[in-house]
């Protein structure tokens, strides 16, 4: 058994997708990372019980907790309030740096380049920061994405953000709900209108008089599609796998957008959502696994 404390992505290493599994042991935190690679068979059977997935203290440390945790919680009340991320996500641009509490990631927003951007998904756009754009991108599950200005720091960046929305109306989030929905967009129906929304955008920041510092990405269109796998081809759209209630993953896998895993079974495409599962024990299995329980994707979230 098995515990899952994150599924990260990785732009430099394929399958670019991995899960990462810790043995549940107080003594042990050796960390085990499963690619999850299209075309492998991937069986799992997940346990109720839920641990505590620890928190990062940096870039580079990771504190792992052995706590246990309620279903609407990965973090125990001590690991959430000192987790070294929070900082960055929660971050609202409402006083110098934010709302940080943590010294650690003060120090860092402050020190640090970060990007604000715009994002496609099927046919929806949104507006985002990050220190790291394109591991976001592949995070977020981006189908097209585009740096629109590098700034000095990370309070910067959201308080740019922060006017974009206010401002031109973008939003900042796009729910999983929508994104699972919408796996086999026609993204030619969608990027036309993502382009001309690109240069007002841009024509908007420079009458702000903003000017952007050095990157490589700037002002370049990004097409993410490559890194997901067989989900860009798709000509359905998957069954929502309900993981929650059936505790249960098995099938080929298609691909991974986002935190969406879509794998095949049967000669049917189920969709599950990654995040429903942090934190829980599991076990996985070399054999397929009987179906049950699977719904529309109108019942999704």
């Amino acid at each position: 058994m098995e515990h899952l404390t994150a599924v990260k992505w990785n732009p430099s290493t394929f399958p670019f997708a991995f899960l990462f599994l810790r043995k549940p042991d107080y003594h042990s935190n050796e960390v085990l990372k499963k690619p999850l690679s299209p075309g492998d068979s991937f069986n799992v059977t997940i346990s109720e019980e839920k641990i505590c997935i620890g928190h990062s203290i940096n870039k580079e440390e990771y504190y792992f907790c052995n706590n246990s945790v309620t279903e609407q919680y990965n973090r125990c009340y001590t690991c959430e309030q000192q987790d070294f991320q929070r900082c960055f996500l929660f971050c609202d641009a409402s006083k110098p740096f934010g709302n940080c509490a943590n010294s650690a990631a003060y120090e860092y927003c402050k020190t640090h380049k970060s990007s604000v951007y715009l994002a496609l998904i099927a046919n929806d756009v949104k507006v985002g920061v990050s220190f790291n754009p394109l591991k976001r991108w592949m995070n977020q599950g981006a189908d097209v994405a585009i740096e629109i200005l590098r700034v000095k720091n990370g309070f910067e960046a959201r308080t740019i953000e922060k006017k974009i929305t206010s401002d031109l109306g973008i939003s900042q989030a796009i729910r999983k709900a929508t994104k699972a929905k919408k796996l086999n967009y026609d993204l030619t129906r969608s990027l036309p209108d993502f382009r001309k929304l690109t240069k007002d955008v841009l024509s908007y920041l420079e009458k702000q008089f903003l000017v952007s510092e050095p990157s490589d990405l700037l002002h370049k269109e990004t097409s993410l599609s490559s890194y997901y796998g067989n989900i860009p081809s798709l000509d359905v759209n998957p069954i929502l796998n309900d993981v929650e209630k059936t505790l249960q993953i098995t099938g080929t896998i298609v691909g991974v957008k986002g935190k969406l895993l879509v794998t095949k079974a049967n000669s049917s495409y189920y969709v599950t959502n990654l995040s429903k599962i942090n934190g829980h024990l599991m076990t996985f299995s070399e054999k397929p696994l009987k179906l049950k329980g699977q719904k529309s994707l109108s019942e999704f979230f």
